[in-house]
């Protein structure tokens, strides 16, 4: 990545063209620092302001730079002139300026936009103002992969003496605010910055300089980057990743660990009670899962995974969501989820109940959008004591005569506590299921009994 003072020796500017727009010719600017390279577009007026003031502040010479010309100043071979004074003058400038590097300089290059030295200036600048608003309101603050590249760059390795004398442009606001911000968003991007060759995805960071951080959100980053996450494990309690590549729990959990294969204890996210990695392409729920054992809000929506494994370990988990997947057989879940209160498996390919007959703790159940056809199947859930809250819309078996009262009617006595689809029965509702229980009880042989609001509205 580039950085000036680290590689002044490889560092060139040229003007190798030009272009007109609106009938304004622009000179093309291409900066290289180590083969890290950008491009920006200036008009001569640009030039001759930057040059005054450079003058005025700076102790240019004021004869550099070429001239302004009224007449015939459009003609093909005086702008190639120009073109050549002004590539002249910038590298002079640059020369002379090299060890002040003046902001205006700076930025009428760009080199804070694609610098990680100069970058970094430009948030210790930004925190000067704005850090104690920022942290004190507990808003979040968004990175994206060049800055922290920037930060874990900048803040291990030794920078030659800059004259620095705008206490604004410390490099030490940066890492203040870093060390005491609470919530992180970092998005990525595979999209070059400005007219440069940088990619921001492409470039590795770590996250050490995070010493508070509680909440972490990541989207559209490689994770292959990520080479340390620093004290994260002990302090972070939420963390949720979205649309990014990943296959595996592991490649998250362990993206700062050689072999993922192996679970450790040094690796545990002792902190986590909340986790979010919906929308990626997660294939299976692996082994790593386990490295968040304090965890009781697990995300997994609109993902690729086919089985529900490796759960048993997270005895604190209570909530379950893994809606939009491509789950299909769901066995003995009691033995996987013991503890869960409320599970969501909407939008999946599952046709049977049978193995959610022993969640005994669960309160709500999600399965709509399913493949559920028979009503019979709900009588596998209708002894489940805690349930209150059932949604089924989605599958064919909502498209069944008289369908709220035959599956209401498997919860007995239970029926009036069962919020079905978003909706609490309705007295006749209750009513019809108390005849169909009496029915029941009869073809069975027994005598039925009534309570006293039994049939309240049925001869009404």
């Amino acid at each position: 990545m580039a950085c000036y003072w680290l590689n002044q020796s490889e560092t060139t500017i040229n003007i190798p063209e030009v272009e007109e727009i609106c009938a304004v010719t622009y000179y093309k600017i291409e900066i290289n620092i180590a083969g890290v390279r950008w491009i920006v577009s200036h008009r001569y007026n640009d030039f001759y302001e930057l040059h005054n003031a450079l003058v005025a502040d700076h102790g240019v010479a004021k004869e550099i730079l070429p001239p302004k010309k009224v007449i015939r100043n459009k003609s093909p071979s005086f702008i190639e002139e120009r073109r050549k004074k002004l590539e002249t003058y910038l590298r002079n400038v640059l020369n002379y300026l090299k060890r002040t590097m003046p902001r205006i300089f700076v930025e009428f290059l760009d080199f804070h936009k694609c610098d990680i030295y100069f970058m970094l200036q430009s948030l210790a600048f930004q925190f000067y103002f704005e850090a104690d608003t920022i942290l004190s309101s507990s808003k979040s603050f968004t990175f994206n992969p060049l800055q922290l590249h920037a930060v874990s760059e900048c803040f291990r390795k030794p920078f030659p003496t800059v004259e620095q004398n705008d206490r604004r442009y410390d490099l030490s606001h940066v890492l203040d605010f870093c060390s005491q911000l609470n919530h992180l968003c970092i998005n990525g991007s595979i999209t070059k910055i400005a007219n440069s060759n940088i990619v921001p995805n492409s470039l590795s960071f770590e996250l050490s300089s995070f010493k508070s951080l509680q909440f972490l959100e990541i989207k559209n980053v490689s994770f292959d980057n990520v080479y340390s996450v620093g004290n994260l494990r002990n302090t972070l309690i939420k963390l949720c990743v979205h649309k990014t590549y990943i296959t595996s729990i592991s490649q998250i959990l362990q993206c700062d660990v050689l072999h993922k294969t192996v679970v450790e204890d040094n690796q545990i996210w002792s902190a986590i009670t909340e986790m979010d990695f919906s929308n990626n392409n997660l294939t299976e729920i692996d082994d790593s899962v386990k490295l968040v054992p304090n965890v009781k809000v697990l995300s997994l929506n609109q993902n690729k995974i086919s089985s529900i494994s490796n759960l048993s370990s997270l005895t604190e988990l209570t909530h379950l969501s893994i809606s939009d997947n491509l789950i299909s057989i769901c066995d003995n879940l009691h033995t996987k989820l013991g503890n869960v209160l409320s599970l969501n498996l909407s939008q999946n390919n599952i046709s049977s109940l049978h193995g959610f007959s022993k969640l005994y703790s669960l309160e709500s159940l999600d399965v709509s959008s399913n493949k559920i056809c028979d009503v019979e199947e709900i009588s596998c859930i209708g002894d489940l004591p805690c349930l209150e809250n059932l949604i089924l819309t989605g599958n064919s078996v909502a498209t069944t005569v008289d369908y709220r009262v035959k599956v209401l009617e498997n919860f007995g006595e239970r029926a009036k506590e069962i919020c079905l689809d978003n909706e609490k029965p309705s007295q006749p509702e209750l009513d019809k299921v108390s005849i169909l229980r009496a029915l029941r009880i009869v073809k069975e042989g027994k005598t039925p009994t009534f309570n006293n609001n039994s049939f309240s509205n049925s001869f009404t």
